[in-house]
């Protein structure tokens, strides 16, 4: 299976192919044996390299991932040639508006933005605690905040709308 991988609007060309035990993967050129074991829904551990990660992944829509590592959070978007080709005809994920939604079930720590603030493209919006960490999820396009949804202390489901916002200033 051939796909495109958008993060910081890089784009990552990868080959997927699936094996029993995980999978074979072409990334930009590089090929990597992953092993690849689904603990839970959302929860895969992972081995690398002789390297063993867990890593978190929720979907809030349709080719779009936000990966949990241990080192931090990260918006990706796997795209077939073809939605590649018509994402680029109809405009990235700037050139609308979004949300932020909590990966997994967790507790809000620090809310960084208040509704009306323009956000950069990587600035921090929220900060959540799950399975013992601390994840600060972050914009993924030059943006306007709309809504903020949660305040500190509150707990949130997985999927849950956080923050709200719309396109970058540019465009409106």
């Amino acid at each position: 299976m051939r796909f495109w991988i958008i993060r910081d609007e890089r784009q990552i060309p990868v080959e997927l192919e699936e094996r029993p035990e995980g999978y074979t993967a072409v990334l930009d050129g590089v090929t990597y044996e992953v092993g690849c074991a689904r603990i839970l829904d959302g929860l895969y551990s992972l081995l690398m390299e002789g390297e063993s990660y867990e890593v978190a992944v929720h979907s809030h829509e349709p080719g779009s991932y936000d990966v949990h590592m241990y080192d931090g959070v990260r918006h990706v978007d796997l795209l077939s040639p073809l939605d590649l080709v018509l994402r680029s005809q109809h405009g990235g994920p700037g050139a609308r508006g979004g949300s932020v939604r909590a990966p997994m079930p967790g507790k809000v720590v620090k809310v960084l933005v208040e509704e009306g603030q323009s956000v950069l493209k990587g600035q921090g919006l929220v900060v959540v605690e799950a399975m013992k960490m601390q994840n600060e999820l972050q914009a993924t396009a030059d943006a306007v905040v709309q809504h903020v949804r949660v305040r500190e202390g509150d707990s949130v489901e997985s999927g849950a709308e956080l923050v709200t916002f719309g396109g970058a200033q540019e465009g409106e």
